[in-house]
């Protein structure tokens, strides 16, 4: 079997829980948001499928769920993304260390990367929230600092642009095809 996941570059879902819940163990409200963002990215990517795109939903459930892998480290979307490449996990270890800021190439369609990315700033903890409230909380937590509040805002603008170019191809809000979480 272990052959078989580096053939594939990519962890089945019994796997990549074991490696958040035992290999590199994460709080019990680290683990409700995994299984947040897990299905979040799963909804989205069928859902964009069904209008047409092309989106891996078990690559972005697993990477849903292993997306904080490193949470706690420095950089720690980066420091995600090395682990799972160390690990042979080629497929998906780019998808998590993207997790924290993308910007979507303009003629790009969307894949994995941008769905994991966005689940992520569709989830607070088990819940699901609107990316705008994702982003309120650091804003009021920086507001004394300009430069924070510079890159914050910055950052939700990228999740804006992701989210807008999701709907175009849902053609509803992204908040109408994901499914209400709670812990």
């Amino acid at each position: 079997a272990e052959q078989k996941l580096l053939t594939l570059g990519r962890l089945d879902r019994e796997a990549a829980w074991t490696l958040i819940t035992s290999a590199h163990p994460i709080s019990e409200t680290g683990k409700a948001h995994a299984q947040a963002v897990a299905r979040t990215a799963e909804a989205l990517a069928r859902a964009l499928n069904r209008s047409g795109a092309a989106v891996d939903p078990e690559l972005s459930y697993v990477c849903g769920l292993v997306h904080d892998v490193a949470k706690g480290q420095p950089r720690h979307e980066e420091a995600g993304g090395k682990l799972l490449q160390d690990m042979g996990l080629d497929e998906m270890a780019p998808i998590v260390a993207a997790h924290r800021d993308l910007v979507l190439p303009e003629h790009r369609g969307i894949t994995a990367k941008e769905v994991v990315y966005l689940a992520d700033k569709l989830t607070r903890g088990p819940n699901r929230v609107s990316v705008r409230e994702r982003f309120q909380e650091k804003l009021d937590l920086f507001s004394h600092d300009p430069e924070a509040v510079a890159a914050i805002s910055r950052r939700l603008d990228n999740a804006l642009a992701v989210q807008a170019r999701m709907e175009e191809i849902l053609d509803c809000s992204v908040l109408d095809v994901v499914p209400a979480l709670k812990g």
